[in-house]
């Protein structure tokens, strides 16, 4: 039997820029029919090789990425015996990762933390500490507001708890990086709307368990690392203990920090027809308006854009460029909101533009800027064709805002998107409150 795809034309696919040819899959269309049993267990797994591939182009860049990712995280463990916490908004480490910074926006303060010798006592933690904010012009902790009522020093600790953390945040990237995995179908489904539902469904899965499995190898280090660790402990004392600061931030820091990109958001909405509101809403969840921020997965920015996905969107659909975006790129306040602000706008008015009513679509958008249109499609779908939004307007139609809301709560697959939607929902309410803007969707 003829095979559908060459092993050549798989590779090119995987590691060429799609600017080659008006359709890429120009080639894949032609092999597809000159079969006439597209149920054969030999084609079918040979379209999901090819689906796969084409799923996990970026896969050689994301592993290169962990792994410098996991090797840092496997040094702050040895020196400080945990990882902060993915709550906190913003972690910055000194070169030589003996003192940290840490920020954290819901709350509003912010924490030094400082490796002293073991022996430091409480009065010297004060200079110590008053001599770091010194050299450190930038810090939100100003030197005039140390408080000694303020400075603690902890043990050194490699215990259940620092190792429970250090797991949870590789189990966060695993989410977010099968969120990644469906933002790709639901593009793949969209330009190439031949291939068939099921194929693009199991290659996803294929790409889901792949994941799952360098998760478990990524868990399995962390763990013998810390039996290692505790191991150390027992018959060595610790050089180091702890020195930790913590400082509320001005009570109106937040909101300086929305108004100095109120005006980026205002030129955006403009262009791109969403409502203000909504920018806002997304960048305060997102980054708290911190221009520099960065995830784990990595995302960038105000707007924390994927280069790879949403940033290769944006560039092939508004800018016409097929490749991704440049992380620098996405550092720039302006760029940055320009392409959180496009994407809201393909999500709006390209993949959800069946769903009639604005506030369900609204709902709907929210929860595909963080999981895709292909999870909020499945939601409300059954039987075949779940990924596909049309579809599912149908249904999504026939509802209230109110119903189509508590039906993403309840069905949506992760719960990170869950509270993504019920955050950036109550917080569009509080800038158009505080008349940021006075536009709806």
């Amino acid at each position: 039997m003829k095979k559908i795809i060459s092993s050549i034309f798989i590779i090119s696919l995987a590691f060429s820029p799609m600017t080659h040819s008006d359709n890429v899959f120009d080639e894949f269309d032609a092999e597809m029919t000159a079969f006439e049993s597209p149920d054969n267990e030999k084609i079918m797994e040979e379209y999901i090789s090819f689906v796969s591939d084409y799923l996990a182009e970026y896969d050689a860049w994301r592993k290169d990425y962990l792994n410098g990712f996991d090797y840092q995280q496997s040094q702050i463990i040895m020196q400080w015996g945990e990882t902060p916490s993915q709550d906190i908004n913003d972690v910055t480490y000194s070169d030589d990762l003996k003192t940290r910074q840490l920020v954290d926006y819901d709350k509003n303060e912010a924490v030094i933390e400082i490796l002293v010798p073991v022996a430091t006592t409480q009065a010297e933690s004060k200079s110590i500490l008053t001599s770091y904010l010194a050299k450190n012009k930038t810090s939100p902790v100003k030197q005039q507001t140390v408080d000694l009522g303020n400075i603690q020093l902890n043990e050194v600790k490699f215990d259940d708890e620092q190792e429970i953390n250090a797991k949870n945040i590789i189990k966060k990237q695993t989410i977010a990086y099968k969120n990644e995995a469906d933002l790709k179908a639901d593009k793949l489904q969209d330009v190439q709307q031949d291939i068939p539902e099921k194929i693009i469904e199991k290659s996803v899965e294929r790409q889901k368990i792949a994941l799952e499995k360098e998760e478990n190898k990524r868990i399995a280090a962390v763990e013998s690392q810390y039996i290692e660790l505790r191991k150390e402990q027992k018959v060595t004392t610790s050089s180091y203990k702890i020195l930790k600061y913590t400082a509320k931030l001005p009570a109106n820091s937040l909101s300086k920090r929305a108004q100095k990109y109120k005006k980026i958001a205002e030129k955006e909405s403009q262009r791109f027809d969403i409502p203000v509101a909504l920018v806002m809403a997304i960048m305060h969840s997102e980054s708290a308006f911190q221009p520099k921020a960065k995830s784990a997965v990595p995302a960038y920015g105000l707007m924390q854009i994927v280069p790879r996905t949403a940033g290769h969107d944006v560039n092939k659909m508004i800018r016409k460029i097929d490749k991704p975006m440049e992380v620098d790129d996405l550092y720039v306040p302006d760029i940055n909101v320009e392409t959180g602000s496009a994407y809201l706008s393909i999500l709006d008015k390209r993949y959800l533009k069946s769903i009639t009513d604005p506030k369900s679509r609204l709902y709907c958008t929210i929860a595909a800027y963080n999981t895709g249109a292909g999870n909020v499609a499945k939601v409300f779908n059954t039987g075949g064709n779940k990924r596909n939004i049309n579809k599912a307007a149908r249904i999504i139609n026939t509802l209230s805002s109110d119903e189509v809301y508590q039906a993403l709560m309840s069905k949506l697959p992760y719960d990170e998107t869950k509270h993504y939607l019920k955050k950036v929902s109550k917080r569009i309410a509080l800038y158009e409150v505080k008349n940021v803007v006075k536009t709806t969707i």
